[in-house]
């Protein structure tokens, strides 16, 4: 049990005993690894997915190529956390790894659209441990001062998949062919399993491990996946499947509550919830994947839908955010051994909140450097929050919590994209819809260039005012989101930081 709940100062602690330094590099290393083929997954296949969609057909379902790996993702999250802190960060972390690994396989032989989603479950169900479970073994490996600077080296990996992975589906599309998009996974997932198996030894375990809370995980994973299902795929069902969807995942999540109160061995210890860090750093991850969200999937529509620019100009932009988040999480990582959290959390909120201003204040007409300027605020703010409260989870709890706050933080990133998406959505959905029933198609026509040059000189006017006004509603409720992530800084309790040696 952790003894922080009550002291804001981070307790100190130690790498495994016996870990040469060589070994310690490898493991992270090996980690560093396992978060690019992680992180890359999205992007490498948001390329490929024409190719894709031409050779297996099923247009129709393509969406759920993207949204069961989420939903699996999610749901597998928090209990991967749990397995790790029972049984030990190296065997989850293989069996996690082995069943991404399996899925990839399978879903470079799909031969239908409706196999590759269901493959797409199985590489989920084992990509939901893969992140939370390399955040942790580096920290379980890393000294308490080089903690900020290693896990800022992950922040850094994240930045560089964003460029690396879209190049990567390019190239397979163009010279293997689509299926190694996914097989490209093999021989990285393999190559970590051999390091971490030879490399890590962990502390052995000094009681036996509690068994498992089989139905009260069935009930996190029905009410997850229910909840996340009506709000990735909500325009697929109808309004009564989506009431039933959600009125399924809160029964279940209120049975697994319940269960949790009663089990001696929870899924997510309730004391994790009663330590203000941890709030915050869950608040922040859930604001923080709203705020990504909302800028990568929305803001190149304003660049090439009111702007007119190419898809370049807006690959360009998504660029800027990147790199500004992964430069300020890398040079964060170098001072906050003498930093205080709240302090940082909150410069973090306020570029949040400039950059969403920033965003408000667009006019179709405007210079793209304006957009590169709220754009690069955004980045920074993203990345300071990143940073300050992935390194704040793991050093204020317990090793035998790490793996479950861990899981329980990037669970809260997961869910605040899959509700930025549909509060995003729905908000320009509406504003399209305010302009006239036709809009939406109409606006398909201000993105394709050979369409935008065919249109008269009214209706790119009044196709343009209409989704610019649109998209100011999207940014409009990013702005508020943001003002929420300053709340979330005046919950870090003051004077929490690193421990100090």
């Amino acid at each position: 049990m952790s003894t922080t709940h009550a002291n804001p100062i981070v307790p100190p602690g130690n790498a495994p005993a016996g870990l040469s330094p060589q070994r310690r590099r490898i493991v992270i290393g090996a980690m560093l690894v396992s978060t690019f083929m992680a992180a890359v997954e999205v992007t490498v296949i948001s390329t490929a997915m024409p190719t894709i969609v031409g050779d297996l057909g099923g247009f129709d379902l393509f969406t759920w190529a993207f949204g069961i790996y989420l939903l699996t993702q999610a749901v597998m999250t928090p209990i991967y956390g749990r397995l790790a802190d029972q049984y030990g960060r190296r065997r989850v972390y293989v069996a996690s790894t082995g069943v991404f690994l399996v899925g990839s396989l399978l879903c470079g032989l799909a031969w239908s659209m409706g196999s590759l989603i269901a493959f797409r479950a199985v590489q989920g169900l084992g990509g939901g441990g893969l992140v939370p479970l390399a955040n942790t073994i580096i920290t379980d490996v890393s000294p308490p001062a080089d903690r900020a600077r290693n896990l800022g080296y992950v922040s850094g990996i994240w930045g560089i998949a964003a460029i690396v992975g879209p190049l990567l589906g390019s190239f397979f599309v163009g010279t293997l062919g689509w299926p190694f998009v996914f097989w490209v996974n093999l021989p990285i997932g393999l190559l970590t399993v051999a390091l971490v198996t030879r490399f890590l030894h962990e502390p052995d375990l000094v009681s036996l491990p509690a068994p498992i809370d089989l139905p009260g995980a069935g009930l996190l994973a029905v009410g997850i996946g229910a909840v996340m299902a009506a709000l990735v795929q909500h325009d697929l069902f109808s309004r009564a499947g989506l009431v039933g969807l959600i009125a399924l995942g809160l029964v279940s999540l209120a049975g697994f509550a319940w269960r949790e109160r009663r089990s001696p061995a929870p899924t997510l210890p309730l004391h994790l919830w009663r330590n203000p860090l941890i709030v915050a750093a869950n608040l922040s991850a859930l604001t923080c994947g709203m705020l990504l969200i909302g800028a990568t999937a929305f803001l190149p529509s304003w660049i090439e839908g009111v702007m007119g620019r190419t898809a370049l100009v807006a690959g360009v932009m998504l660029g800027v955010l990147t790199v500004s988040w992964t430069t300020a999480s890398m040079t964060l990582s170098r001072v906050l051994n003498r930093l205080q959290f709240r302090p940082i959390a909150f410069a973090g909120s306020v570029c949040l909140a400039l950059g969403t201003v920033g965003f408000m204040l667009l006019q179709p007409g405007g210079a793209t450097g304006w957009v590169a300027l709220a754009a690069g605020l955004t980045g920074v703010g993203l990345g300071l929050h990143a940073l300050v409260f992935n390194v704040a989870v793991q050093g204020t709890v317990a090793r035998e919590d790490r793996s479950r706050a861990t899981s329980l933080y990037f669970f809260c990133r997961l869910l605040g994209q899959a509700l930025g998406a549909a509060a995003f959505g729905g908000v320009l959905n509406a504003g399209l819809t305010r302009a006239g029933p036709a809009a939406h198609d109409a606006v398909r026509d201000l993105i394709e260039p050979s369409h935008r040059l065919a249109l008269s000189v009214s209706d790119l006017a009044r196709l343009t005012a209409a989704l610019a006004d649109a998209l100011h509603g999207v940014f409009l409720l990013g702005g508020g989101i943001a003002a929420l992530a300053l709340v979330v800084a005046l919950i870090v309790p003051r004077g929490s930081r690193l421990p100090q040696g």
